[in-house]
């Protein structure tokens, strides 16, 4: 009987824009994982080993974030998919199932539009749904949360708290945030532009993924973007977590995971 030993690579993958850093656990068919605004691939690690036994397991920090390369120029969301497809194509991934949360969920909306091939089933957690035209209303409203030099300040538990991050936000939760969102620096306001500006109703009609599920915490801020996604997502479901906010993973893991699983397995 041959034995399995299951390699866990952390790495960087060359595209024309940087380096991008991911981390691979597993083996099987291969599942994306995009992370949130702000963070990096710590977002998952609650939940790569579970996912790990089905799958080979790829956890990608988005150019500007975590141990990714800086981009040398401005990045709009349908750069970041580019990047993250040239990315893919390097490693042999050339369809996969694919997750991501918050912009991460954007991110993987944009790649599914723009590379129908490449996205087998499609996960969407906590994906903000904003119109375009209320951009500069909306960075208006985020000021506050950058210094006078355009760098993310710290946040506390009440700040994760009143932002529904999370339900009950613990402060291994905070430092973890805080210590991502200080390594990306600038590109945490970058993306926040960029996501701002991005109109991701018009990108729905090009999803071609074979069944997309569209997942939220209970007490997500951002649920009032789940009706749209639903019904404009072809072969789209809907699952709310209950009692959780925006980062489902981390907050829940065994919640968020027997959503997942049994929806990949199908």
């Amino acid at each position: 009987m041959a034995l399995f030993v299951r390699r866990d690579l952390t790495d960087s993958v060359p595209t024309p824009e940087g380096n991008m850093h991911f981390v691979k656990k597993g083996a099987g068919y291969p599942v994306v994982l995009l992370h949130p605004l702000g963070t990096s691939v710590w977002t998952w690690e609650y939940v790569m080993d579970a996912i790990a036994q089905n799958y080979t397991v790829y956890a990608f920090d988005m150019l500007g974030h975590g141990d990714s390369d800086k981009p040398q120029r401005h990045f709009n969301l349908p750069d970041y998919a580019k990047a993250l497809d040239e990315a893919c194509q390097v490693l042999n991934i050339h369809r996969a199932h694919v997750v991501g949360n918050s912009v991460g969920a954007v991110l993987a909306t944009e790649t599914a539009a723009s590379f129908p091939d490449r996205v087998d089933k499609l996960t969407l957690v906590g994906a903000p749904v904003w119109n375009a035209f209320t951009a500069k209303e909306r960075l208006s409203d985020t000021l506050a949360q950058y210094d006078d030099d355009g760098l993310p300040k710290p946040r506390t538990l009440h700040d994760l708290k009143e932002a529904t991050t999370f339900a009950e936000p613990t402060e291994e939760w905070l430092d973890k945030n805080n210590n991502s969102r200080a390594k990306a620096g600038p590109w945490v306001r970058n993306l926040m532009e960029s996501l701002a500006c991005y109109d991701i109703m018009s990108r729905l009609p090009l999803i071609k993924a074979s069944s997309t599920m569209v997942l939220y915490g209970e007490i997500d801020r951002l649920r009032d973007g789940e009706e749209l996604l639903h019904n404009n997502i072809v072969n789209a479901r809907k699952v709310i977590l209950p009692g959780i906010g925006h980062i489902p993973q981390v907050e829940d893991p065994e919640g968020f995971l027997g959503a997942l699983m049994p929806f990949l397995a199908e």
